[in-house]
Parts: structure tokens; sequence; C-alpha cells
């Protein structure tokens, strides 16, 4: 019998260099903190020449992919569509998905496998700046049809619609799900990504989603409140995002930082609480979060509870470098839902 899936994933297959840098970095290159900007080749050598001798730390990267890679930690079962260079990054790439469990697939592109530099400033903020490369190059012939029926839900990254292929090969998978009756999962990704591609967010979202993925500065930008240059949270925004998006989708999940999370559940505003943790690297947080709520989702459990394992999830990943959970930690699922603190 072919496998069953609890969620299948679609995003960038990054090989991500992170390093520590300092706020005046940034200020001296016109890099604005906290947001992914796309650059081109020369764009991302040129930064890692100003980088220079800086201690890095390489990891397999990507949004859904760290998703998939948390899904699995918590005990699920995940496959993940992504696209590589015929490379040794491609090839490490393949490997670290495949050695937690995830079922990679997609092909080499011909192109490098893309990178992403990720600089982490000592506030524990990452600013991204990414060279897709091969992971631009999806193609709907990619997905796997058959795979999506056999999943419990699809789950697509925002970032994606920065590439026309990879846009083309999302839309093609989120109508291959509505006909197998497959949920359609959706992260916004990004505060300037949203901005970027407003009007083609809220097409797929009103037309297609079922469960939204967002912090709370995508959401205010997603809604009209706010734009990049006038972000200012508060909980009074918070909850107007909430309840705008709410009305567009079935399920929402917005995370706001240590304050923990808003979700929306059929008509209904509901609180999760943070924990106050040590925070050494912001990436991969809301990703993480994102994988907690959908093993929640897809073994039974209500949304607060699966917001609460995604809650968890994001405070636990942040206490170290790199986007991914130290280990397996389904064995601890029933201590986070009583209460337990990363």
């Amino acid at each position: 019998m072919a496998q069953r899936y609890d969620v299948y994933g679609i995003g960038h297959a990054n090989t991500d260099t992170e390093v520590l840098v300092e706020d005046a970095l940034l200020a001296a290159h016109g890099i604005r903190s906290g947001l992914m900007t796309l650059v081109s080749d020369d764009e991302q050598r040129r930064l890692l020449d100003i980088l220079g001798d800086r201690h890095k730390v390489y990891a397999a990267g990507g949004s859904a992919a760290n998703t998939m890679t948390g899904v699995v930690h918590f005990g699920g079962s995940a496959s993940f569509l992504g696209k590589v260079g015929d490379d040794d990054s491609g090839a490490f790439y393949r490997e670290s998905m495949t050695g937690v469990g995830v079922d990679f697939h997609g092909g080499a592109a011909p192109a490098p496998t893309g990178v992403c530099v990720i600089m982490v400033t000592q506030d524990g903020e990452r600013t991204m700046q990414t060279q897709l490369g091969a992971a631009s190059m999806l193609d709907p012939a990619d997905v796997d049809e058959q795979r999506i029926a056999r999943s419990s839900m699809l789950y697509v990254e925002g970032y994606l619609w920065g590439s026309p292929s990879n846009t083309r090969t999302a839309l093609h998978a989120i109508a291959s799900a509505k006909r197998a009756g497959v949920p359609v999962a959706m992260s916004l990704s990004d505060p300037a990504i949203t901005s970027i591609f407003l009007d083609a967010f809220r097409d797929v979202v009103r037309a297609s989603a079922d469960i939204v993925f967002c912090n709370e500065h995508e959401a205010a930008i997603y809604t009209g409140a706010a734009t990049l240059d006038t972000l200012k949270p508060s909980p009074e925004l918070r909850h107007a995002s909430l309840a705008a998006l709410g009305a567009e989708a079935e399920r929402v999940f917005m995370t706001c930082g240590a304050d923990g999370s808003l979700l929306w559940e059929r008509g209904e505003a509901l609180t999760v609480e943070g924990h106050r943790v040590h925070v050494m690297d912001t990436t991969g947080a809301g990703d993480q979060y994102a994988a907690g709520v959908i093993y929640g989702l897809t073994h039974g459990y209500g949304a607060r509870d699966a917001a609460r394992l995604g809650t968890y999830a994001s405070a636990r990943v942040v206490t170290h470098m790199g986007p991914r959970l130290s280990g397996p930690i389904a064995a601890e699922v029933p201590a986070i839902l009583a209460g337990a603190r990363p």
C-alpha cells in the first residue's frame, strides 16, 4: 500500500548560511532588519565577501522544508517538493531532509542549489538574503498529485510567489488538493513578500485556503491595516487583523513573538500564551510553529491544543542557532499539552 502523509509541503529548497552580525553592518549596507530579500548571484557573492571569515553555520533550510522536518520531529509524516542543483550542496540538502525522515522529491535543476544567507543580530532577529538558483525552477509537472491525494493537508509557503514558475507550481498543487478534497494551508511567509504579492495572496486565500499561517506583521499588511513603513504592533491591531483574516479563511494561526499566538477558529478568536526563553536565533520560529499546529490538527487535536504544540516548538527552536528542532519531541507531546515549558 502506498504511503500516506500528514502533510505534503511545497517550498524553496535552499541551503542556509547563518552568521552572527552587528546591527551596524546591516545599516551600513542598507539591509533592512527582519525581512527576506531576493538577490542575484553577484549580490549574494558581494554579501559573502562583506561577511568574510566570520563563523558560519550551514543547514538545509527553506520555510516549508523546515516545517516538514518539524512535523516529523513531532512524530508525524511529511512529503516535501523542492528543487536543488546537481551539486554538492544539493546532495547535502537531500541527505539532510531524508535523514530525518522527510520524503523529499523534485529532482535536480540545471542551476546551483539556492543559498539563503541569514544574518542574526544580538537580539536574535534574523535577516535573510536569498539567491534562489535551482529553488526557483519548480514546474507544475513536478507536483505529485497522488502524494497530495494521500495527504491530510497541503502546505504552501508564500515565498514561492517570488518566482513565476514556482507560482504556477503552487497554484497547480492547490488546484490538485481542492479536487482531492485535501485541506490547503498557506503561509504568508514574510512582511515584504506579503506586501509585494498582496493581491495574489488575497486571491489564493479567498478562493482556496482553509488555513492561513502568518505573524502579526504579515497579517497587518495583508488586511491593509499597515504597510512595511508603518508597522507598529499593538494588541488592538493584532485582533483587528485576525478578525479581518478570519472573514476570509476558516482557520487563521497568527504568531505574536514572545506573546504567543492568536487563532481564529470558525468565527471565534482564541489566545495561546507564549513562553519566555532566551532568544539566540529567531530563524525557523514561524516554521516550527506551523509544524506543531499541522501535527496537532492532523492527529485529532483541537485548534487551541495544536497552537500550544506550535508555540512550544517555536520557543524551543529560537534558543539555538539554526531553523530546526534539535531532535524528536514526540514523547513530549503530553507534557507540552499539560503545560511543560521549553
